[in-house]
């Protein structure tokens, strides 16, 4: 794989093992080639753990080292035709989830929204500082 052409490489997630932080792709463009177990780059994991994971048959971009497929890193994941980004302000900032429920910030409206399709729960103290105004019917 010394060619610098696939040193980044986009397939598709084939299987995940979240215990081990890891996901396998396999690149139908070469004869379905999968991966070794590659671990899925996050923002953070010290202090603060920040947990999502690619599914099984979502496109994802792949950095590799130089030496084949087995030895690199999963950047993320990618939004294609038939799996485009929520329809939302452009500057929005937050996480759709399939059952609907989404929580996001709109910084140009100053506001966060959350809807969730079944319960919220919290635990700890609530404070509430402001107006509390009942919705819907």
């Amino acid at each position: 794989m010394s060619d610098w052409r696939n040193l980044i490489r986009v397939g598709l997630v084939s299987s995940v093992n979240r215990e081990a932080g890891t996901a396998r792709v396999t690149f139908p463009d070469k004869t379905d080639q999968v991966t070794a177990d590659l671990p899925v780059l996050v923002p953070t994991t010290q202090q603060a753990h920040y947990i999502t994971f690619p599914q099984v048959g979502e496109t994802a971009v792949c950095l590799f080292l130089g030496n084949g497929i087995q030895t690199g890193f999963i950047l993320g994941a990618l939004y294609t035709d038939q799996n485009p980004p929520p329809a939302v302000e452009p500057s929005a900032h937050g996480v759709w989830f399939p059952d609907g429920s989404h929580v996001y910030y709109d910084p140009t409206a100053g506001t966060l929204h959350l809807k969730a399709s079944s319960h919220v729960h919290i635990e700890g103290n609530l404070v509430v500082t402001g107006t509390v105004t009942q919705g819907g019917s």
